[in-house]
């Protein structure tokens, strides 16, 4: 655990230096357009690939919380977030994994950066174990230990030009999931569960 938690520690430290840097730098790619005049509609897409890390209120498992965020189209794109329950660790403790699409409503171009304003939808895992495969939606499986359930959250996210290509940002998100099946867990939750999440990163 401890080493991985100093590599996520460092890798947190180095990208909120390099934000700090560029931000007061400014843009770093003069030949790329500014995606808005004010707030309004994304333009072309400039960041399609990230990955962050960070931490989420829902999380007792003593592990960072892990972002990987593809976009699709200008404003479209898909994230997955989680501390890597049954793949990267297998500890015991609650923590709510989330898989959702979400939707750039609003983006500024500033001088020193990008801020983009998005809107969520998806399910999350309430899991209070180790994770197994599959999701249980409705009730917990036989385990009692995980149960699925939809989700929707808002999200601000602010990236700054780097070097070449690479982006560094910040990201924060709040948000509520509901699961039907939480008072039948091993240790019964609330249905309606909220979640506030920070991570930083980088992209490209």
């Amino acid at each position: 655990m401890v080493p991985t938690r100093r590599l996520a520690s460092a890798a947190i430290a180095l990208a909120a230096t390099a934000l700090l840097q560029a931000g007061a730098a400014g843009p770093a790619r003069a030949d790329e357009a500014a995606p808005t005049t004010g707030f309004g509609r994304p333009g072309p897409v400039r960041n399609r690939v990230n990955l962050r890390a960070g931490a989420a209120s829902t999380d007792t498992v003593g592990r960072p919380t892990l972002c990987v965020e593809v976009t699709v189209v200008a404003a479209l794109g898909v994230e997955t977030c989680g501390t890597g329950a049954g793949l990267l660790h297998h500890e015991d403790g609650q923590e709510m994994a989330h898989f959702r699409a979400h939707w750039t409503a609003l983006a500024r171009a500033l001088p020193s950066g990008e801020l983009r304003l998005r809107g969520g939808l998806g399910f999350a895992e309430l899991q209070l174990g180790d994770d197994q495969p599959g999701f249980q939606f409705g009730g917990p499986g036989g385990d009692r230990l995980s149960v699925a359930g939809p989700e929707a959250s808002l999200s601000a996210q602010w990236l700054v030009p780097a070097w070449r290509d690479l982006d560094v940002l910040a990201n924060l998100t709040a948000g509520a999931a509901h699961f039907s099946g939480a008072a039948e867990l091993v240790a019964p939750q609330r249905k309606t569960q909220a979640f506030v999440s920070f991570e930083l990163g980088v992209g490209w």
